[in-house]
């Protein structure tokens, strides 16, 4: 994966030993089970209680109910007595002046004390079970003036007591239970109990089931969430492995510059820590601190995605080295942060660098190769123009063909016995040329020599084959070279004829003024040229300038065919 234009942050993980959702609502008590609980431990707690304290609220509103009608009951006895008296008051007082002792006596019975037993009887009321309840009517003072219950019952010890006094009257109606009530009292009062902590539970178990069903959809959707950030983030691993890039990250407000094992091994750093902006500087040419800094404002300025080619400083005995930083900045609460990613571009630098080498020298070797076909084209003779045709062309071809052989190295050099090979694979109009004999160490003609010694080799060969020894039948040639102590290169070039040449030098043409040109003037070398007996003996030594490396095993046999250097020719 490139760089993208848009920087995301990448997701926190959360801290090592954090309990996750479904660990605390397994550890959390539900109200459910506890309500459960006490449904079922409140019989067992309340039963054995049942008889001495039954349900207080129970039995308190049956003591206060009776009281209640009991002191109205007794107020309405009292309230009767007192209208009979006051009756009897004014029939007595219609009576003559002097009434008898018996309406005397009338009167003072009526104004005693009311009848125990009436009051008795209001207290218990008609048809009333009391079942262990007594009910007293008491002064002020607490003097019993009526009771309910029966002498035996009334030596009971009380259990509960409610107090209740009589409208109009200066008297209290006392409510006392002095036996436990019916066990169906308290019995039904735990049942009820039970029963609505049973529904409460009930109620809070589909509460909690409810919650629990939303909270395991909300696991599952946290756990998509987290899948898919692993796997953004593993893609994102993989992206950036394969880039070979690592990731940085500066923190403006703090000052401090983190990395990854990647982005440490390309800076020279320790695979984890923290460091200010200024150890990266520390890292870099002192030339590019500026071009960092400005890479660095535009970011912060613009908010927009930057880049920045810089060199390394050299460790000890180490090559140069160049990187390639982004960064996008991020404004945040506490700050300006820059994310970005860090690449080593060495090797894609000198390839640049190569190319743009390779570009210059194309573009030189193409007016060169111009500045030569326009001196062929202006100093190629020949009496017939259709001769002429056929002797531009072939020393144009002889050009392409260390052109071809150059772009096929990149233009590092060509290889002394393909540039032969080459020449003598071109057919002739008498046929196919004989191949000469080559013989010497593997040699690289640099670029510059290149398609001088194709000219060179290109006249050579020309001549050998209209008017040397392989222009008759039975003509050997061969072609040797050897390294020079000094540095250069020595080249020995043989023909052997069946009949001699005839007595003489041969004549100096174009092609003898090529060799000139090209072997002194253009490579700085020296030619010797021999007419023997058994054919020419051309003797060339070129400059160490001119010889680049040792590609290739040494050549000892007959020049063999190369169809992919020829056929560009």
């Amino acid at each position: 994966m490139g760089y993208s234009s848009t920087m995301h942050r990448l997701p926190v993980m959360a801290a090592p030993g954090a309990p996750s959702r479904a660990v605390l609502r397994r550890l959390q008590v539900r109200a459910s089970v506890l309500l459960s609980l006490a449904a079922l431990l409140l019989p067992l707690c309340l039963i054995p209680l049942g008889r001495l304290v039954p349900t207080l609220w129970t039995e308190a509103g049956q003591l206060s109910h009776h009281a209640s009608a009991a002191a109205g009951r007794v107020a309405v006895a009292l309230a009767r007595q007192a209208e009979a008296l006051r009756r009897i008051e004014d029939a007595l007082a219609g009576l003559p002046e002097e009434p008898g002792e018996s309406a005397r006596r009338i009167s003072r019975l009526l104004r005693a004390e009311p009848d125990p037993a009436v009051l008795a009887a209001a207290l218990r009321g008609p048809g009333q079970q009391l079942d262990g309840i007594r009910l007293d009517l008491l002064t002020r003072d607490g003097e019993v003036l009526a009771r309910s219950a029966e002498p035996a019952v009334t030596e009971q010890d009380p259990v509960l007591t409610v107090r209740q006094p009589v409208e109009g009257w200066p008297l209290l109606v006392l409510a006392t239970r002095t036996a436990a009530p019916p066990a169906s009292t308290g019995l039904l009062a735990v049942g009820a109990a039970v029963l609505a902590m049973l529904l409460l539970a009930l109620l809070a178990w589909r509460r909690e089931q409810r919650g629990l069903a939303a909270a395991a959809a909300e696991e599952r959707r946290e756990a998509l969430r987290n899948a898919s950030l692993a796997e953004s983030a593993a893609r994102l691993r993989l992206a950036l492995g394969a880039a070979e890039l690592g990731c940085w990250s500066w923190d403006e407000a703090a000052d401090d510059v983190s990395w990854d094992a990647r982005a440490a091994a390309i800076l020279g750093w320790h695979p984890f820590g923290q460091v200010p902006i200024a150890a990266l500087r520390d890292r870099l040419e002192p030339g590019d601190h500026a071009i960092l800094d400005a890479a660095l404002a535009s970011a912060r300025r613009n908010g927009e995605p930057t880049q920045c080619a810089l060199r390394l400083r050299p460790s000890a005995g180490g090559a140069p080295r160049w990187i390639e930083l982004r960064a996008q900045a991020w404004r945040g609460p506490r700050g300006t942060l820059f994310h970005g990613v860090i690449g080593d571009i060495t090797a894609r630098r000198g390839a640049e660098e190569q190319q743009q080498r390779l570009l210059r020298e194309v573009d030189h070797r193409a007016k060169n190769t111009l500045a030569v076909v326009q001196a062929l084209l202006r100093l190629t003779r020949a009496e017939d123009p259709a001769d002429f045709l056929p002797r531009v062309e072939a020393r144009i071809a002889a050009l392409a063909r260390a052109h071809t052989l150059l772009a096929q190295s990149r233009w590092q050099g060509a290889a002394l016995h393909r540039l032969v090979a080459a020449e003598f694979q071109r057919r002739r109009p008498g046929g196919e040329a004989p191949m000469p004999v080559l013989a010497g160490p593997p040699v690289l003609l640099s670029s510059v020599a290149a398609q001088p010694m194709a000219m060179v080799l290109h006249e050579l060969a020309s001549n050998a084959l209209q008017f040397g020894a392989l222009a008759q039948p039975g003509g050997t040639l061969s072609l040797t070279w050897q390294p020079l102590p000094e540095g250069g290169l020595e080249l020995i070039w043989q023909e052997r004829r069946p009949v001699p040449p005839p007595a003489g030098t041969a004549p100096v043409g174009f092609g003898t003024r090529i060799l000139e040109a090209t072997v002194r003037d253009q490579l700085g070398g020296r030619i010797s040229r021999e007419w023997r007996a058994e054919g020419l003996r051309c003797i060339i030594r070129l400059p160490a300038g001119c010889v680049v490396a040792a590609p290739a095993e040494p050549v000892t046999e007959r020049a063999a065919a190369e169809p992919s250097v020829s056929a560009a020719c």
